[in-house]
């Protein structure tokens, strides 16, 4: 039987996409790069999407951080309903396999990254961990009164987090818009893109070879023209307890 290929062609842009390096390897009659393709039963090749690999389903592929396959059809995952982390994942090594951590108002990886966090005198602080932790309302898991809210800024399409108290007010009314939550799986901007951007943050001064950190944004028109960005997924995780997260985010 011929080896099915979905989504993408096993092509010979391939020996110029940064494989060369990789041998060839069979899938029934078809030869393909292991990093970009899993072959299933000897005869299906899914292809590795921004690091993640598909799965086959029905004659076709899926995303699992998306769909789930049951006697061969597909159904969108169920919405995030608890706490979650969020992960990077994308080709470009520099970008991937970051979890996202707040500080300034900003979303960012990398490890010039810091978490910023507090927590006042009197609260009960021990019983937090400190981590970066959202909420599927558009929320942030804190504790602040008046909560903390994460958006999308209209402005410039950076993925952000309110301050807090009264400084709450604009956040509050564009939380959680806009971005769909699947469980355990993408954390998903709206519309024909799924993924977002890791932008390189300049610092004043930098110089090449400093920690750097990298901003997380919307694929907006204006952002996709910017350089120093890479295309990224975002993978929501679990968390057993909002207490994972913190008192407040600074």
């Amino acid at each position: 039987m011929a080896t099915r290929v979905f989504l993408a062609a096993v092509s010979l842009a391939a020996s110029f996409s940064g494989v060369l390096a990789e041998d060839l390897e069979w899938c029934g009659d078809a030869q393909y790069y292991p990093a970009e393709y899993t072959c299933f039963d000897d005869s299906t090749l899914c292809p590795i999407l921004f690091g993640l690999p598909n799965r086959p389903c029905g004659g076709g592929c899926y995303a699992p951080e998306m769909y789930q396959c049951e006697s061969g059809s597909l159904s969108l995952l169920p919405e995030e309903d608890g706490p979650f982390k969020l992960t990077t994942h994308s080709t470009v090594t520099k970008v991937s396999g970051w979890e996202l951590k707040a500080c300034g108002n900003y979303l960012a990886i990398g490890a010039g990254a810091r978490e910023c966090n507090s927590c006042p005198e009197g609260a009960a602080c021990d019983e937090y961990q400190n981590e970066t932790v959202f909420l599927p309302n558009g929320e942030m898991a804190a504790d602040l009164p008046g909560g903390q809210y994460w958006y999308v800024s209209p402005e410039d399409g950076a993925l952000m987090f309110t301050e807090g108290g009264d400084e709450a007010e604009a956040g509050i009314a564009l939380a959680g818009q806009r971005v769909e939550v699947y469980s355990d799986g993408f954390f998903s901007y709206q519309g024909s893109r799924h993924y977002w951007l890791a932008c390189l943050r300049r610092l004043p001064g930098g110089t090449v070879g400093t920690t750097r950190s990298y901003r997380i944004h919307a694929p907006t028109p204006e952002n996709l023209e910017k350089e120093d960005c890479s295309q990224i997924k975002l993978v929501a995780s679990s968390v057993a307890d909002r207490k994972h997260g913190a008192y407040k985010y600074d």
